[in-house]
Parts: C-alpha cells; sequence; structure tokens
C-alpha cells in the first residue's frame, strides 16, 4: 500500500495488518510532551536557584551591579545565539521536509506508518531546539570578548605590518574570530541535520538518496553562506599572521609576508568565486556549479595553502635565513620588551667592591641579615609540630614579606593558622561541628627568614601561640576565609562557635549572606545538595552562610578577566588587623609579535 506525505492521504481500502493503535499513539506523545515539560521546569528551575544564591552572594559583597551586568549580557546573547541558531536550523529543516515530501511505496500498516512519520517530526523539533539551546550558550560564553569589545581603548602602539592599534588583535581580531567559527559551525550543522531529514523521509517513501533538483538547490543556498563565511576566515587569517608561531619567532616571519599572506588572499578570492558557483547553481540547478566551485578551493586549499608556504620555507628561506629573518626577529624583540613592559627598566651603573674585607660585610650587614636561610617546606612542616595547638588547624602554605622589627626591616616567613575540620577525631566529624561550630581559622605564626634558636636550629618565632604573643598586636585573629578548601560554613546560628581560646564566640562580621527566609535556605540547600541547610533548628534569620571562602575562589568569581597569582598571603596592618593579598594581572595571549610565556600570554601588566 502506498502513502503520500505531501497530502496526508488515507490508504486504499483493504484489510490493514495488526499496528499500533490510534489511543495508544496519543498516549506516547502526550507522556513525551509530559516528560519533556517536566525536564524542562527542572532546568528552569535549577538555572533560577543558581541566579538568585549568586545574586544574593553579590549582593552582600557590594558587587551587585557586576553580577547584573553580567547576566543581562549573557542572557541577551543567549537569547540572540539561540534565535539566529534556531531559525537557521528550523528553517532549513523545514524546506528539507517540505522538499522531500511525496508518495511513500512502503507496505506498512497505517498506524505505523503515522508514528514513523511522527518520530521524524519530532525528533527534526527536538533538533532545533538542541541546536539553539548549544550554539545560544556558545555566544553566551563569550560576553566577555564581547564586553572588551564594548570597552576597548587604544593601546597607543601599532604592529610593525599593518600599523594597526594593537587593540585591534587583543579584542576586535579574537571577537571576528568567534563570530566566524560560530557561524561556519552553525553552517555545518544546518548542512548535516539538513541531508539527515532528506534520508529519513526518502526512506519513509521507500527509496533511496536522491539528488533531487530541489535538494540541489537547498543545498546551493546554504552552500553559498558557507563559502562566504570560509571567505572571511581567510581575510581573518591574514591578520593572525602576526601571532603565529610557525616561524623561527613569534610572529609573522618571511615566509608568512611573502608566501602566506598572498596565498591566505588568493583563497579568500577563491572562495568568493566558489560562493558564486554556488549561486549560480540556485538558479541554473545541477551539480556541476557546486562540485566545480568546491573542489577548485580545495585544491587551493591544498596546493596553495600547505604546499606553497612549505616549499618556499625550504628553498627561498633556509638557505638565507638569518638575513631573511632579521627585521622580523627584530620586531619580535621590540614587541616583547613592549608587551612585558621591558622596554620601561632604567639602567643604573652598579659599583661592585673590588675587595671583600670586614668593612665591606659590616657596611652590607642589613643585606646578610635578610637572606633567607629557612626552606619552604621543611619551615611548614616545623609550624605543624610547634605551633600545633588544636587538631582542627593547619598551616597549609608558608609565604614571606618584608616587616618593619625594632626599626630594621625584615625579611620574613607566615603562615595562617587556618581551619581543618577534616582533622577532627571520627566521633566528632558530624554536621553540626563542621558546618555550625567550627567555622574559623586563628591569626598567624611569623618568623624571620634567617632566624634560629641557638644549639636547636628552630624557627624564632616573632608572632606565636593561642593566644598570639610576640611582636605585633592581633587584634581579631579570626580567620574565616583563606586557601582552605572548606566549601561552606553557617556562622551565627544558635551554637556558640568553637574557639581556642575558650571563648564563646559568635561572629561579629556581615560577611557571608543572611539566611532571613526559607527561601534563601531552600535555595542553599538545592546548591550544596544538604537537605540540613533547610531543616536544621540551630540556625536563625540572623544566620549568615560563607561559602567561596578561598581567596582564589572569591576574586576570580567578582572579576573572572584578571589572572590571579596562585598563592594568596596574608598581610597584618598597623592597627592589628589581618586580611589578605592576592596579586593579579591582565594579560592577553594575543600581542602581535610578543613571544608567549609558558605558551600562556604574551603580554602582561599588574592590576
Amino acid at each position: 500500500m502506498s502513502y503520500n506525505l505531501s497530502n496526508d492521504a488515507e490508504p486504499p481500502p483493504g484489510p490493514i495488518p495488526a499496528g499500533i493503535s490510534a489511543a495508544n499513539l496519543v498516549r506516547v506523545r502526550n507522556g513525551s510532551l509530559a516528560l519533556l515539560v517536566a525536564l524542562l521546569l527542572i532546568l528552569i528551575l535549577w538555572w533560577t536557584r543558581s541566579i538568585y544564591t549568586d545574586w544574593l552572594w553579590f549582593e552582600h559583597l557590594g558587587y551587585r551591579s557586576v553580577f547584573t551586568k553580567i547576566l543581562i549580557l549573557k542572557t541577551w546573547l543567549f537569547l540572540a545565539g539561540a534565535l539566529v541558531a534556531g531559525v537557521a536550523i528550523g528553517l532549513n529543516l523545514y524546506m528539507a521536509m517540505r522538499y522531500s515530501m511525496g508518495a511513500s511505496t512502503l507496505s506498512i500498516p497505517r498506524d505505523t506508518f503515522r508514528l514513523l512519520w511522527a518520530s521524524i517530526v519530532a525528533t527534526a523539533a527536538v533538533t532545533v531546539l538542541i541546536v539553539a539551546a548549544v550554539f545560544g550558550t556558545a555566544a553566551s560564553g563569550r560576553w566577555e570578548t564581547l564586553l572588551l569589545y564594548f570597552n576597548k581603548l587604544s593601546f597607543g602602539v601599532s604592529d610593525a605590518q599593518f600599523g594597526l592599534d594593537t587593540s585591534f588583535y587583543v579584542v576586535t581580531l579574537g571577537l571576528l574570530n568567534f563570530v566566524q567559527g560560530w557561524t561556519l559551525a552553525l553552517l555545518i550543522t544546518v548542512i548535516l541535520a539538513s541531508l539527515t531529514l532528506y534520508v529519513a523521509v526518502y526512506s519513509l517513501r521507500g527509496i533511496g538518496f536522491l539528488l533531487a533538483p530541489r535538494l540541489l538547490k537547498h543545498m546551493a543556498v546554504i552552500g553559498l553562506f558557507l563559502m562566504l563565511t570560509i571567505a572571511g576566515g581567510h581575510a581573518i587569517n591574514v591578520y593572525e599572521l602576526v601571532l603565529s608561531d610557525n616561524g623561527v619567532v613569534f610572529g609573522a616571519t618571511y615566509a608568512d609576508i611573502h608566501a602566506r599572506m598572498p596565498v591566505y588572499w588568493l583563497l579568500t578570492g577563491i572562495a568568493m568565486l566558489a560562493a558564486l558557483g554556488f549561486g549560480v547553481s540556485i538558479f541554473f540547478g545541477g551539480l556541476r556549479f557546486m562540485a566545480g566551485a568546491f573542489s577548485l578551493w580545495v585544491i587551493m586549499v591544498l596546493l596553495a595553502g600547505l604546499a606553497y608556504p612549505a616549499l618556499f620555507q625550504r628553498f627561498q628561506v633556509q638557505p638565507n635565513e638569518f638575513e631573511r629573518e632579521r627585521p622580523y626577529i627584530l620586531r619580535n624583540i621590540t614587541a616583547t620588551r613592549a608587551a612585558y613592559q621591558l622596554d620601561q627598566l632604567q639602567v643604573v651603573p652598579f659599583q661592585s667592591t673590588p675587595k671583600l674585607d670586614a668593612r665591606a660585610v659590616e657596611q652590607s650587614q642589613s643585606t646578610l641579615d635578610n637572606i633567607r636561610l629557612w626552606d619552604l617546606q621543611p619551615l611548614q612542616d616545623a609550624y605543624n609540630q610547634l605551633q600545633f595547638m588544636e587538631l582542627y588547624y593547619n598551616f597549609l602554605n608558608m609565604d614571606w614579606d618584608r616587616y618593619t622589627v625594632n626599626n630594621r626591616k625584615l625579611q620574613v616567613l607566615v603562615a595562617a593558622r587556618e581551619l581543618n575540620p577534616e582533622n577532627l577525631p571520627p566521633d566528632a566529624q558530624n554536621w553540626v561541628n563542621q558546618k555550625l561550630q567550627y567555622t574559623h581559622g586563628f591569626g598567624i605564626a611569623m618568623s624571620p627568614a634567617t632566624g634560629f634558636t641557638p644549639g636547636e636550629g628552630r624557627p624564632e618565632f616573632l608572632l606565636q601561640g593561642i593566644p598570639i604573643r610576640g611582636e605585633f598586636p592581633v587584634h581579631r585573629p579570626e580567620l574565616y576565609y583563606g586557601e582552605s578548601p572548606v566549601e561552606f560554613v553557617i556562622v551565627n546560628s544558635e551554637l556558640p562557635e568553637v574557639d581556642p581560646r575558650g571563648e564563646a564566640q559568635h561572629y561579629e562580621g556581615d560577611g557571608g549572606v543572611a539566611l532571613t527566609s526559607r527561601l534563601r535556605r531552600f535555595a542553599y540547600a538545592g546548591q550544596f545538595a544538604d537537605v540540613n541547610i533547610l531543616l536544621s533548628d540551630q540556625i536563625t534569620p540572623d544566620s549568615r552562610i560563607q561559602y567561596r571562602k578561598q581567596i582564589r575562589d572569591r576574586v576570580s568569581t567578582i572579576a573572572p578577566f584578571l589572572k590571579l597569582d596562585r598563592d594568596p598571603y596574608p598581610v597584618l596592618d598597623n592597627a592589628g588587623k589581618l586580611f589578605w593579598l592576592q596579586d593579579a594581572y591582565t594579560v592577553s595571549g594575543r600581542f602581535p609579535y610578543s613571544t608567549p610565556f609558558d605558551e600562556e600570554f604574551n603580554y602582561i601588566r599588574n592590576s
């Protein structure tokens, strides 16, 4: 028996083999829709919860405007990306479905046929949703690139090849790269999805894959946009040459300028010519123009794009490499010095002492007194042994700094006494202890980098013990943030916090998000997958949940565009207050001609 997909004609009369009943088909459809709606609701609730808790966290730190600006930009990018991708994939799948419909020769029950057709339609619809979500998410993930573009400033430095301001390469070219790559990926996805749908519908009609005229015209339209996008990519590659690492130094070298650059411009023209070939195919049909245009581009990529630059390098550059590459090496040196600000160093003559005697040593005593003799790991072990006051404290890291002691500036080694509730005895490792009572570390220990106790070789402590005693006053030794990997704690609960001085302690600061409502408790119970946050009777409206307790995590969340030093360190100010210092830098890997550091970045400034 036959069916006509184009007008949904009824099958001819006669005995119908047992198939799937219409009632069962409706149940399957309704059940699938209900499941899809339920999954979407769960995703929306999860996404809303994440936004809500992040909004609370940024707000309590006074950075709500940062959060809302990023959120609004990410939302608009997602919607724009999803809309463009959804319309593109949806329109092309609709065209593929429409162009491939026709009479079917399959001898299958009517209800089975209807189920197969409904499955194809449903799969196409789900494909549209998935593609829209994926490409919307990809666009949303590049919010930082777009934000940099909207706020870019001139570097005041131009590249040596094209004379363009460095901001073009650091910001604009990166954005163009993403747009071109995003568009190319979308077009390839559209082609694959459309061809798959053609095959599926042809199979349901009982015929093999057919290069029908309407299919060819459809592919020609997509191919036109594909080749224009590829042409744009070749043009972008011309300017990417100043960021090339193919040569003897980073940046465009002799072969890049005299071989690859002309080739990229040639490939740009060939790709546009191929786009013209696809355009001709739209009106005149047939496969010849499309195949010829695309084949020409592929051949030129293989010959001109790959073979010619390699041959040019071997026979034109290598025999006279130094002379050929000299100006480009100088460009690399100049750009690298500028990118790392080494061009601003001042050369100061240093008068060395030709003879080392007692007088020279006496004059350099302050320098000798600050030569560090302690290795960090043995000293950290010594701190954890000599300053071991409670099971739940650890010195996790050693840092060095300079403090004035007795009117002398000394290099010192310092470590924070941080909370580690995992060290509690097994019978004490319960939720109340780990989340409500053991909430903070306590102070720092400090010793000079050159000091040893006579006869024992132990560090000479400038600050030590609990309560803290030593050369400097420490008025608020409690450490609620640091480098300890504690996920979260809740302060100001009904229970007093454990304090090593034996005092009943309640948090007196304003750090952490106030749990003033059941909604907030419910949201954080979901975030940390911890129902105790919602159920505990010890939590009051005055309680605060402190999370993202690691310094690097906090700073990177607030300022994700900065590169952070791996080691924040504690600082004690003149008022006896402890705080953490985190070094951060503005970096880029797109400074023309500058040699990258450790393949991570080739431009850096202190932030």
